[in-house]
């Protein structure tokens, strides 16, 4: 049987079952009252009516036109896609939505989840520098230990000023040279060494494509991380640099802090170097990072690859004693588990999504959608459509601008979209399309099926079929 035919038959079986409902509803109605008593009120909708369930009605409508151009647009793509429309947890349209799909960054969904489980939203990651023996008169005799917390968003002026997205969210280091002077340092007789054994030295997923490492899509990963880990701003760290690419995290942090030190006028006599700091290293300043809860708004709205796997690694610490990348996809699997998910069928390699043998179910990601809201901290997180973060340049002058509110997943055979939107009829949807092979425009294609959403839904309004005010007899 045809998906048309079987269409048609489910719409006549609910025509046909309201009309049993209101001949029923008629047969309950109350009898008239004697003359001598108040007329009483009576609902001129039958309690059993269908229009008691205006949403329905509605949906018996939309939803055949809804599934006509969003079946017309999807077969357009080679491979599989994966996509489900609910409205107010409704299924508008499904198709394929059991599949399981490479996620590419929407798998930052799972990654967000189990963070703020896993993690806490309030925590902070320190940043600290210290010596072997304490500060004496505001000298160091010695090495000045910088001990890398986790960090994912150390940067400095030279560095922000390539962002594509100017809201995107950074922790200034120089607010640690800052607090170093204002502890009283005045001099290093050592140089700076960088210490970022907090988590494992692999610098990339070693299941990775070599060519991520020099496409920027991501850093060199580290547990002491600023700038990404890239070069160019060591010794001018306000100034913009074009050339960059990665370098040694922890001993680009050190020689970047014995710059801004020596510019606040405090003598360093060696240089900056990667180290490992004594196990009693006393500490002279610190700088907090901004909490998990911001964290992980700044990985979903920008999709920061580094903020992703840092946090991966910083639940393997948490919750294993280990931070590496195995440790922490293994965390956000059992967080996500214990939260009551579904993850059978959930292959992560990475907390990020960039490699391509990550695969993740659809109802898993459907489920989270739901369960989390567009009010949470990951929904409000989304970006929005022509507006902000990776959709900030996409959807712009659409009938989706300002409406949609998704995370994107891009690789070169995906193009994900998770969220939710509000179409101009009215409704509030939730949403997820997850394409796996090749489509004709990339994420424009992606967008074109946002765009589809927005008539939803093109059916008489539910103001028109809801329950009419009652009167009396």
């Amino acid at each position: 049987m045809s998906r048309g035919v079987a269409r048609r038959r489910a719409l006549a079986a609910a025509a046909a079952l309201a009309a049993v409902v209101a001949l029923l509803a008629a047969s309950l109605a109350p009898a008239a009252a004697a003359d001598d008593e108040p007329a009483p009120v009576v609902p001129a909708t039958p309690l059993l009516s269908a229009r008691r369930l205006p949403g329905v009605l509605q949906g018996a409508a939309a939803d055949p036109r809804l599934a006509q151009q969003l079946d017309r647009y999807l077969d357009k793509a080679a491979g599989t896609t994966c996509a489900v429309v609910l409205d107010k947890g409704r299924v508008a349209y499904q198709r394929e939505p059991d599949a399981v799909q490479a996620p590419a960054s929407v798998l930052k969904l799972l990654t967000a989840t189990a963070a703020l489980e896993v993690l806490g939203a309030d925590t902070r990651l320190a940043t600290v520098a210290g010596s072997a023996s304490p500060m004496s008169d505001g000298v160091v005799d010695g090495d000045l230990y910088l001990v890398g917390g986790g960090d994912p968003l150390l940067t400095t002026p030279g560095y922000e000023a390539s962002f594509e997205d100017p809201d995107q969210l950074v922790q200034p280091f120089a607010a640690l040279a800052d607090a170093l002077v204002a502890a009283g340092l005045k001099e290093v007789r050592g140089g700076v060494v960088g210490d970022d054994s907090r988590y494992e030295q692999t610098r990339w997923v070693p299941s990775w494509p070599e060519r991520y490492q020099g496409q920027g899509s991501v850093g060199p990963l580290s547990a002491l991380l600023v700038n990404d880990g890239l070069t160019g701003f060591v010794d001018s760290p306000d100034q913009k640099n074009t050339k960059r690419r990665p370098g040694d995290p922890p001993a680009l942090a050190a020689q970047t802090l014995k710059t801004l030190l020596v510019e606040r006028g405090v003598r360093v006599s060696g240089g900056g170097s990667a180290g490992r700091a004594p196990g009693d290293v006393a500490e002279i300043a610190r700088l907090e990072s901004r909490p998990v809860s911001e964290l992980v708004a700044e990985m979903v709205r920008d999709s920061d690859n580094e903020t992703a796997e840092l946090l991966t690694r910083e639940m393997g610490l948490h919750a294993k004693g280990q931070g590496t990348t195995a440790a922490g996809v293994q965390v956000i699997g059992e967080a996500l588990a214990g939260l009551g998910y579904d993850t059978a069928g959930l292959a992560m390699n990475d907390g990020s999504g960039l490699d391509p043998a990550d695969r993740a179910p659809c109802p898993l990601v459907l489920d989270l959608l739901v369960r989390t809201g567009r009010d949470s901290t990951i929904g409000q997180a989304m970006p929005v459509a022509g507006t902000t973060g990776t959709l900030r340049e996409r959807m712009a002058d659409s009938p989706a601008t300002g409406r949609v509110q998704a995370k994107t997943g891009s690789l070169n055979t995906v193009n994900a979209l998770a969220g939710f939107a509000d179409t101009p009829p009215g409704n509030a949807l939730t949403f997820l399309m997850i394409q796996n092979g090749s489509q004709p425009n990339g994420q424009t294609w992606a967008d074109r099926y946002a765009d589809l959403l927005m008539g939803y839904a093109e059916a008489p309004p539910l103001s028109a079929l809801g329950p009419l005010a009652p009167t009396s007899s």
